[in-house]
């Protein structure tokens, strides 16, 4: 694996100071927090982006990387600390305002007018920014400054030819670089940007950090990625988060060699300080249904956080293995253990209100009550409250008096999962939930679960049969075969190994 930084130090801004210079930071936090009720999301988190800055903020799932970006653009009020944009505080400033003063973002999951043409889109920013966008009841043509501005910046990230085509018409790369450009619109002079290549093929990925490379070099950027290449190429210094503080800065150099953020990533190298906490453990666990065995001496572990992709032909054991972490099957060896209890003899119910949920593969919403009942049932407080769910969920808040029978299928597995959130566990466990989905539903979903697993530090165990779209989601995977391990390890491994990854799945030849 490559190696991952030396702590040097937090970066503590305001000013660099040089011989003849003193030069104020494009960015600061200080003291930086933010918490929901008990739980810590962010803890004292004090960075600098010096102006003109190509800087990288990795971490793993849950770290708070996409909670620290929401702070600073005012998405979130944070709960102590400050923001400063070029020496100004701006901590409670509009995120409107916020924009206005050169402090823009993109978004993890798009945030596009897909019925719109890219042009159009375009001109909505360009407009915005001239505060023209009140006046657009006219057409469009007779803003001749407003098309030529927006055709420059179209022909900068070579998107011209795609000018009259509808954004959701766009591959996912294409829709990215979009994104990245109507930031650009807004003349930024600190862009932040939240994982712009995530889910993006690797053809597509290339093309967005060639255009990234060529953004004017005085706006100071700050990148979130969880692709350690595209990282190392574009950023010189590096921050990493780990449970909402920071743990290490430096250079590319120093974090690549750091231990510490080598233990936060991996988790059991020797000599390692910090490891990733196990959450659920199978020690030779035997189970099945009555007295047929379909699980055979399976070990396998999850660190808290963790992102899993279950994957492996029909039949092999995948929807079982999760049954057996709810308690749903006859288990007759081995232990199962939960937060460093045995919980082998542990009904569902307990299992579920210690923190266990699962996304189940027949959905299984209460057919005669509605959206907001079937939500409401499962709430136990906490986080989860049904404007959070609907936040996720857009399309359940417009549903919200619709009968569960009267929900698409696309529609019932955003209730389902919105249902499992609603307890608010620690683990979820989803079985198939893209089975039978439309495309533009799976596509909804998924960017749902990838903002999940950037907001939260929830452990998804992920069962599907799109394994492409699993091993890009999923930074593990385990392969069964026959009621056993027959793979564990990184997704893009397996995804590399073509020829494996057919047998493990029954369509090779």
């Amino acid at each position: 694996a490559r190696r991952l930084p030396r702590i040097v130090g937090q970066a503590v801004g305001g000013a660099r100071r040089g011989p003849n210079l003193i030069m104020t930071a494009a960015l600061q936090t200080i003291g930086l927090c933010r918490q929901f009720g008990a739980l810590v999301v962010a803890s004292d988190i004090t960075f600098s982006l010096e102006p003109g800055a190509r800087h990288a903020l990795i971490g793993p799932n849950g770290a708070g990387k996409t909670t620290f970006v929401n702070l600073v653009t005012g998405r979130l009020a944070p709960s102590a600390g400050r923001v400063l944009l070029a020496g100004e505080d701006v901590t409670h400033l509009a995120q409107a305002r916020r924009v206005q003063r050169g402090l823009v973002r993109t978004f993890q999951i798009s945030t596009l007018c897909m019925g719109l043409t890219v042009l159009e889109n375009m001109a909505l920013a360009v407009c915005e920014r001239r505060q023209l966008a009140w006046r657009l009841l006219r057409p469009l043509g007779s803003y001749d400054a407003v098309l030529d501005e927006s055709l420059r910046l179209l022909r900068q990230f070579g998107l011209d030819s795609d000018a009259n085509r509808i954004v959701g018409k766009l591959a996912y790369g294409e829709q990215r670089l979009v994104e990245i450009a109507l930031a650009l619109a807004l003349q930024p002079k600190v862009l932040l940007l939240d994982e712009p290549a995530a889910g993006v093929p690797e053809r597509d990925s290339v093309r967005i950090l060639e255009n990234l490379a060529l953004l004017p070099a005085e706006i100071a950027i700050l990148i979130i990625e969880h692709d350690m290449d595209i990282v190392f190429r574009f950023a010189s210094h590096i921050t990493v988060l780990d449970q909402g503080r920071v743990i290490a800065h430096g250079s590319a150099q120093e974090i690549a060699a750091n231990d510490l953020v080598q233990s936060v990533y991996f988790g059991n190298s020797p000599g390692h300080t910090h490891a990733a906490r196990t959450q659920l453990e199978l020690r030779n666990v035997t189970a099945g249904y009555g007295p047929t065995v379909v699980l055979e001496q399976v070990s396998l572990s999850f660190a808290a956080g963790e992102t899993v992709a279950i994957l492996g032909r029909n039949g092999v054991g995948k929807t079982t293995l999760l049954e057996t972490m709810m308690g749903f099957t006859t288990h007759t060896g081995g232990d199962l253990r939960f937060e460093g209890a045995t919980i082998n003899d542990w009904p569902t119910w307990r299992r579920s209100r210690s923190g266990i949920s699962v996304v189940p593969q027949q959905r299984e919403v209460f057919p005669s009550l509605t959206v907001e009942e079937n939500l409401g049932v499962a709430r136990r407080g906490g986080q989860w409250t049904l404007d959070r769910a609907y936040d996720l969920f857009p399309r359940l808040s417009e549903r919200r008096k619709n009968r569960g029978n009267q929900l698409s299928g696309g529609e019932q597995q955003m209730l389902a999962v919105a249902r499992a959130l609603m307890g608010g566990p620690s683990v979820l466990l989803l079985d198939e939930p893209l089975e039978g989905l439309a495309p533009i539903v799976v596509h909804t979903l998924v960017q749902a679960l990838k903002r999940l697993r950037a907001e939260t530090a929830i452990t998804m165990l992920l069962v599907e049969q799109h394994a492409m779209l699993a091993l890009e989601f999923a930074p593990r995977a385990v392969a069964l075969v026959r009621g056993k391990v027959a793979y564990d390890g990184p997704s893009h491994v397996l995804a590399a190994d073509t020829g494996r990854l057919a047998s493990l799945l029954g369509v090779g030849s």
